[in-house]
C-alpha cells in the first residue's frame, strides 16, 4: 500500500470544504470518496470511480452494524410517517404547550427528553416528536438539531444501557488483559465520567444555552430570525429530507392516546427485546445490556410502535389497515437520501483508514509526547481523527491501544487517560459533517445539514477547547479534580463573553 503522508487527509478536507461552499452533502461526500479512490487506484478517476462502487459503497452495507443501522434509520422514518398520519405529533404539542409557551422552555424540555429517549435514537425520534412544539415556540431547526446533536452520543456514553457502555468497557478490558494489569474495566469506566469533560460539558452546555438564552456565532441570526419572523430555516434553505405535511380529516382532534400508545409500544418492544436478546436470567440486569442486540431492540421498538399507531389510525376511522401500511412505506421512502449520504460517510472512513489517517495523525502523538502532555496530545489527535473520519468509535478502537500503554508507562490515571480518548472522539464527531449523529441530527430537526454544521461548530468547538485546556492542566499538575474545575470555569466564562458580544447584533426572547 501507498503512503500518503499528509496527503491523507485530502478526501475529508474536500468533504467538509465542498459541504460548505456548495451546501450540497451528498455531492459533496460522493466527489469526496471519487478522490480518495483515484488517489488509491493510482490516481487514475476512472478507475476510482468504477472502484467506488466495488470497493467502498457496497462493502459498506456488508457491516453487520452498518446494515444494521440502515435498516434502523429507515424504519424510523415509517414510524415518523405514522405519527405524523396519525395526529401524534399534534396531540403531544397540543398537551405540552400548554405548558411550554416560550422558547426558553421549549429548548430545556426538548434537552431533558433526551435521557428519556437516549435507548431509541434521540437524534431522529426526539426530533420527530418536540418538532412541532419547538416550531410553535419559535425554536429555529439549527437550534433543535444542536440540542439533539449535543444529548445524543455524549449522552450515551454516560449510560452503561446503551451500545456505547459496553463497547468502551470492552476496550478497555483488551487493554487491561494487553498490559497485565489487574482491574476492572466497568470501575474504570464509571470513575472515567466526571473527567468526560467533553461529553459532560456538551450536554450542560446545552441547559446553559437553553436557560440563558446564550445563541453564539451564526446561531444568534437563526434565533433571531425565527423568533422575530417565525422562519425557522433561512430563506431559500431546504432541510436535509424534505417535510411532508398530512391533513387530518376536518373536525378531527388528535388524542393523547394517540401518542402515547405507539411510545408504550415502542418502549415495552425495545426493553423487552433487551431482555431477551442479553439473557437476563443468567446475566443479570447489567450483563444484560452488554450482551443484549441494542439495535435489534431499537429496530423492533419502531416496527412495535408504528403498529400503535397504525392500530389507533384504524380504531379512529383515519385509514384503513392496508392504507395504514402504505403510508409506513412511503414513510421509510422518505428518508431514502439519508442512508446513502450514511453509506457516502463510511465510504470515506474506508477511504482514510486505508489511507492511514489515523495512524498519521497517531504517529504524530507518539512522537511528541511526554509524559504530562499526554491527556491533552490524546484528547486533541482524537479530535483530529474523528473529525477527519467521523466516527467516535474508529477513534477510540485507534487511541486506547496507544494512550493505555502509555498510562501505564508514565504512572497516569487510567480513568483520566480513558476520559481523553472518549472526549475526543466525541469531541471531532460532533463537530464533523461527515459524521453520522450530525447527519441524524440534521434529519431529526428537520434542518439543513450545512446550516446545522455551521451553527453549532462555534459550541463543539468552545466546549472543546475547554476541554482540551482542562486535559493539559491535568495531565502537568495530576491534580484531576482542578482540571475538571478550571475547564468549568473557562467554559462559564467564554459563554458569557461571546453571548455579550452575541447581543449587540440583537437581542432575543
Amino acid at each position: 500500500m501507498d503512503t500518503f503522508g499528509i496527503l491523507c487527509l485530502i478526501p475529508p478536507l474536500v468533504a467538509v470544504a465542498l459541504a460548505l461552499k456548495t451546501k450540497q452533502t451528498i455531492l459533496s461526500l460522493f466527489v469526496a470518496v471519487w478522490v480518495g479512490s483515484t488517489m488509491l487506484n493510482g490516481y487514475n478517476p476512472i478507475v476510482g470511480f468504477i472502484k467506488i462502487f466495488s470497493d467502498f459503497i457496497i462493502p459498506s452495507m456488508a457491516s453487520e452494524w452498518n446494515a444494521g443501522l440502515l435498516v434502523l434509520v429507515t424504519l424510523s422514518g415509517g414510524l415518523v410517517a405514522m405519527l405524523r398520519v396519525t395526529g401524534s405529533a399534534q396531540a403531544f404539542a397540543k398537551l405540552v404547550t400548554k405548558k411550554i409557551n416560550n422558547a426558553k422552555k421549549g429548548q430545556i424540555v426538548t434537552a431533558l427528553s433526551a435521557f428519556i429517549f437516549s435507548y431509541t435514537e434521540p437524534c431522529l425520534i426526539l426530533g420527530t416528536i418536540m418538532r412541532p412544539v419547538t416550531d410553535t415556540v419559535r425554536v429555529s431547526r439549527a437550534k433543535l438539531a444542536y440540542i439533539l446533536d449535543s444529548m445524543g452520543c455524549n449522552l450515551a456514553t454516560f449510560s452503561p444501557i446503551s451500545s456505547y457502555g459496553p463497547f468502551i468497557t470492552g476496550l478497555i478490558a483488551a487493554e487491561l488483559i494487553a498490559g497485565g494489569v489487574t482491574g476492572n474495566e466497568w470501575g474504570i469506566w464509571l470513575n472515567m465520567l466526571p473527567f468526560n469533560m467533553y461529553g459532560l460539558f456538551a450536554m450542560v452546555t446545552v441547559l446553559v444555552v437553553a436557560a440563558f438564552n446564550l445563541n453564539i456565532g451564526p446561531m444568534h441570526e437563526e434565533e433571531l430570525r425565527a423568533r422575530k419572523e417565525g422562519k425557522l430555516l433561512p430563506d431559500g434553505v431546504e432541510p436535509l429530507v424534505p417535510e411532508k405535511q398530512s391533513a387530518l380529516p376536518e373536525g378531527y382532534m388528535p388524542k393523547t392516546r394517540n401518542f402515547i400508545i405507539p411510545l408504550i409500544c415502542l418502549f415495552a418492544t425495545l426493553f423487552g427485546v433487551i431482555m431477551w436478546t442479553g439473557d437476563i436470567a443468567t446475566n443479570g440486569f447489567v450483563g444484560t445490556f452488554r450482551n443484549a442486540n441494542i439495535t435489534l431492540g431499537i429496530t423492533l421498538g419502531f416496527v412495535a410502535g408504528g403498529i400503535g399507531a397504525g392500530v389507533i389510525g384504524v380504531v379512529e376511522k383515519l385509514f384503513s389497515p392496508t392504507q395504514a401500511f402504505n403510508h409506513f412505506v412511503n414513510g421509510m421512502a422518505e428518508l431514502i437520501s439519508v442512508p446513502f449520504i450514511l453509506i457516502c460517510a463510511w465510504s470515506i472512513g474506508s477511504i482514510t483508514s486505508q489511507m492511514e489517517v489515523g495512524a498519521f495523525i497517531a504517529g504524530i502523538v507518539e512522537s511528541y509526547l511526554t509524559p504530562g502532555i499526554v491527556p491533552f496530545m490524546v484528547f486533541l489527535f482524537g479530535a483530529l481523527i474523528s473529525f477527519s473520519t467521523g466516527s467516535s468509535w474508529g477513534v477510540w478502537s485507534i487511541m486506547m491501544p496507544i494512550a493505555f500503554p502509555m498510562a501505564i508507562t508514565f504512572d497516569i490515571s487510567f480513568p483520566y487517560v480513558v476520559a481523553a480518548v472518549i472526549g475526543g472522539g466525541l469531541f471531532g464527531d460532533q463537530c464533523s459533517p461527515i459524521s453520522d449523529t450530525t447527519v441524524l441530527s440534521s434529519t431529526g430537526a428537520s434542518c439543513n445539514h450545512v446550516v446545522h454544521v455551521k451553527t453549532q461548530l462555534p459550541y463543539g468547538l468552545t466546549v472543546g477547547s475547554c476541554a482540551a485546556i482542562g486535559f493539559l492542566i491535568g495531565g502537568l499538575t495530576r491534580q484531576y479534580v482542578l482540571s475538571v474545575i478550571v475547564a468549568a470555569i473557562l467554559l462559564i466564562g467564554a459563554l458569557v463573553v461571546m453571548s455579550k458580544a452575541a447581543d449587540k447584533k440583537g437581542a432575543i426572547a
